[in-house]
């Protein structure tokens, strides 16, 4: 028996509403990169309009956003997991080779965007760790969340580790990627034995040479993949993995989106825990490197995701009170994969040398401002797209990808 899509009257609501909040923020949180924001001086920033206000906004960032709604994505991620593989067993089907193929499209996607469009993507290493998920299928309920557990204290570990043996060899990638720049006639600037970022990125963001813009980020993987080390974000995806694992595990057997009282206890548990160890890690960022890196780590570790489980619980709490409001967001998080990859196609277009080069010229106030804008014209598009159509434009072709045949989209 053939595996089939999951039908529109048999999804869960509160997990794409959940999931249109996570585009929202992990855009908001992106932006900061898009628009040049990150690679920006000190001394530069004081000089924008609202330069107070900057300041405060990028400290609610890091307190309530950074790192956050990555977590809820990859934990809706574990949840979808758990309801193909119900999904599967109940048709008598080979989950394996169904979900490999689900992943080898999502790797497809992920690599096109990585290599072509933009260094942050995260879809090839949900794409690779998902291969990794496939193993903790049978695993019990109560080994995911040691799993879990044990995943998100590694980060903190593998820092001590490289501390300790005074080895930090993902910084080995770096020097493969200035070979590649220097090689393709990108020109580097080093200070003090360290890329100069300021630098690097306005060569990057602001040229206006597609071609010097296509060959900067075919290069760009080396670095993404030298700070996925660094920060140990294997571990903290692959955590928040097993944490969906389970959610879904209990939201198909014991109405988990039900249960107040379990919803409540995250939510206080996730709210006491998390606000504190994330007010240490905004205010770590600020500090020299050495100590306040490991107390970096250290409140991310222990912070990040029980806030982001927090938020999850608060959000199932306001769907089960009924606030309807909220089901605006679903029809962004039904096409989550296209809206995602829009946000490079857009903001690209808007900062970038090669679109309107607004890079490093923006105030952080009105650059949120206009990722707001562009998420609310994202719900009028996404609703329109879904009143004609079954799917998303790139979730249409993933699922043809996966299933290998024609699926009709139009309604």
């Amino acid at each position: 028996m053939n595996i089939k899509p999951i039908q529109a009257s048999n999804r869960i609501i509160y997990l794409d509403i959940l999931r249109g909040m996570a585009i929202l923020f992990i855009f908001i949180a992106n932006i900061y990169t898009f628009s040049g924001w990150n690679f920006l001086p000190d001394v530069a920033k004081a000089q924008f309009d609202g330069a107070q206000l900057n300041s405060i906004i990028k400290q609610l960032t890091v307190v309530f956003i950074d790192g956050k709604w990555y977590s809820i994505f990859s934990i809706l991620f574990g949840i979808g997991f758990a309801i193909q593989y119900e999904n599967a067993k109940s048709r008598n089907i080979s989950f394996v080779s169904f979900f490999s193929k689900r992943m080898l499209g999502l790797l497809f996607f992920g690599f096109l965007h990585l290599f072509f469009l933009w260094v942050g993507d995260i879809l090839a290493l949900y794409a690779l760790l998902g291969f990794v998920l496939i193993l903790f299928r049978n695993v019990t309920s109560r080994k995911l969340l040691i799993w879990a557990g044990v995943l998100m204290f590694l980060p903190v570990v593998h820092l001590l580790i490289m501390v300790g043996l005074d080895d930090f060899y993902p910084l080995g990638l770096m020097e493969l990627a200035t070979t590649y720049f220097t090689n393709n006639g990108i020109p580097i600037v080093m200070n003090n034995g360290e890329l100069d970022l300021y630098a690097f990125s306005q060569i990057w963001l602001d040229g206006d040479s597609f071609e010097q813009f296509s060959t900067i980020t075919f290069g760009m993987p080396w670095i993404r993949c030298m700070n996925l080390l660094l920060e140990g974000r294997i571990f903290k995806v692959l955590a928040c993995f097993l944490i969906g694992l389970w959610a879904g595990r209990e939201i198909i057997h014991n109405e988990l989106l039900k249960n107040r009282v379990l919803l409540k206890k995250i939510l206080f548990y996730g709210f006491l825990i998390g606000i504190p160890m994330n007010i240490l890690l905004a205010y770590s960022k600020t500090q020299p490197e050495g100590v306040w890196t490991i107390v970096n780590y250290t409140s991310y570790a222990f912070g990040v995701i029980p806030l982001a489980c927090a938020y999850s619980a608060l959000v199932a709490l306001l769907v089960l009170k009924g606030h309807n409001y909220l089901l605006k967001l679903a029809p962004v998080g039904q096409m989550a994969l296209s809206n995602y990859i829009f946000h490079t196609i857009i903001s690209t277009t808007i900062y970038y040398g090669i679109g309107f080069g607004y890079a490093f010229d923006t105030s952080l106030w009105l650059v949120i401002v206009i990722a707001l804008i562009i998420f609310a014209l994202q719900i009028v598009f996404s609703t329109y797209w879904l009143r004609h159509f079954r799917f998303g434009p790139l979730e249409w072709l993933w699922r043809m990808m996966t299933y290998q045949k024609y699926i009709k989209n139009k309604k």
